[in-house]
């Protein structure tokens, strides 16, 4: 019998997607066009902070010593700010390292989850 578990563990990626408040929105693949191998284009998005994300996967073409064809897998992430429409592109490995964003509006998220708001102490 096979179940449904939504309690299992997704990749790292998509937990701290999630963590940043980010909700998946589509998946579109690019074909290949004028030389360009196609890439692999999965969007979330933070619609309550105004962010986009937009992880991207591309294959890199390059003929070796015999003419073979080598392709070369690459990922990297793109976070849009939706107001201004700027964007930041970095590698996994940073936006792995990322703990909080802040958009144009200056909000930033998560928020700390250590704040105390009344200012009690509570040990």
């Amino acid at each position: 019998m096979k179940a449904l578990v939504f309690t299992d563990k997704k990749s790292k990626l998509v937990d701290k997607l999630l963590k940043l408040g980010f909700h998946y929105q589509s998946t579109d693949k690019e074909p290949d066009s004028l030389g360009k191998p196609s890439r692999l284009i999965t969007t979330w998005a933070n619609v309550m902070n105004g962010v986009t994300l937009q992880i991207i996967d591309t294959y890199d073409e390059c003929r070796g010593e015999n003419y073979e064809l080598i392709t070369t897998t690459r990922k990297y992430v793109r976070v849009t700010d939706d107001c201004t429409n700027i964007s930041v592109t970095m590698s996994v490995e940073e936006f792995m390292e990322l703990e909080q964003i802040t958009n144009s509006h200056g909000t930033t998220f998560p928020r700390s989850e250590t704040s105390n708001e009344n200012g009690l102490n509570e040990n």
